[in-house]
């Protein structure tokens, strides 16, 4: 009778891990590229203080934006119960 084997042989795995590699490669690109944004577009965002040179540098630069003007709301909540 024949064995039969359990388990992945080494060429499988391989082949899984360059698969894996491939797409994290292609989603990280991606995500660090340069953000095509047309000019009105981008001429409003950069108004606004926030950085368009790459999609990470937005999402920074909005949540700090996003935090500054919650601060502003939470400084003026407190100054109004204050009074």
């Amino acid at each position: 009778m024949r064995k039969i084997k359990t388990g992945f042989m080494f060429i499988e795995l391989l082949l899984v891990l360059a698969i894996i590699m491939f797409i994290a490669f292609k989603v990280f690109k991606l995500y660090f590229k340069n953000p095509s944004l047309n000019k009105e577009t981008q001429k409003v965002i950069s108004e606004q203080g926030i950085n368009t040179t790459s999609y990470k540098s937005i999402i920074d630069s909005t949540k700090k934006k996003l935090q500054g003007i919650q601060d502003q709301h939470i400084e003026k909540l407190g100054n109004t119960t204050n009074e």
